[in-house]
């Protein structure tokens, strides 16, 4: 009986190291895109076209222009940085799970002080586009893509 007892408490506990293990390696492919939309003109960035659809949608803005897009492989709790305009900075951090939707964290800061930040929760393989800064006559918009493997 004790060993039977012995066999089972040391499964129990490689069980729960793999499935730690397995947790921490898990990685999201998480790509934010950055975008300056206005009123101030009619033009639309040809780098937006995949996602130009879900912009019109949510916002009434005239003018869609890209300012940067940017590929990460994070795991989670790992920070990503990508640099804005206005000596701002967008951290985000892919925190886990819940059910098939990805929690990401998302802080924008200027000077080093949180200027932004909300939590979201996407859609594994999905995007979402969150309004951010007031910027140069119009505003920055953060879409966000995440996908965990």
């Amino acid at each position: 009986m004790i060993k039977l007892y012995q066999t089972a408490t040391l499964l129990a506990a490689v069980f729960l190291m793999l499935s730690f293990q397995a947790a921490a390696q898990t990685r999201t492919d998480t790509r934010v895109t950055v975008v300056h939309a206005s009123t101030e003109s009619n033009q639309v960035d040809p780098g937006l076209s995949a996602i130009i659809s879900e912009l019109r949608s949510v916002f009434r803005y005239t003018s869609y222009r890209l300012v940067t897009s940017q590929d990460m492989n994070l795991a989670f709790n790992q920070k990503g940085h990508v640099n804005l305009p206005g000596g701002r900075r967008l951290i985000i951090t892919p925190l886990g799970m819940d059910g098939q939707r990805i929690s990401y964290q998302v802080n924008v800061l200027k000077n080093k002080r949180s200027v932004f930040q909300t939590r979201i929760l996407l859609r594994n393989n999905a995007s979402v586009t969150i309004g951010g800064p007031q910027f140069n006559r119009g505003v920055i918009l953060f879409n966000i893509r995440g996908r965990v493997r």
